[in-house]
């Protein structure tokens, strides 16, 4: 069954979608002013996937891993729906 989630994200690296022993999909939708940035655990606003305000994508997350998000500055709102395979 998918779940749904709104977190919050920062300057200060957050998980968006914990790991599970299982493979998952996770639409990611950027509701904040500004841009996030995607990756993993040592993701940073250099060498993450930059995803703009009001942009969705979809992502596979595999099993034992995370997805992971930060902002270059400011508070933003990401709504994540995930479904595990």
């Amino acid at each position: 069954m998918p779940t749904s989630a709104q977190v919050t994200v920062t300057t200060t690296r957050v998980i968006i979608v914990p790991e599970t022993r299982f493979d998952q999909t996770a639409i990611i939708h950027n509701l904040g002013a500004g841009a996030i940035y995607l990756g993993g655990p040592d993701v940073t606003v250099e060498n993450g996937y930059k995803l703009d305000n009001g942009d969705v994508l979809t992502v596979p997350v595999g099993d034992y891993e995370a997805l992971y998000a930060v902002a270059a500055a400011g508070t933003h709102t990401v709504g994540v729906l995930k479904q595990i395979n």
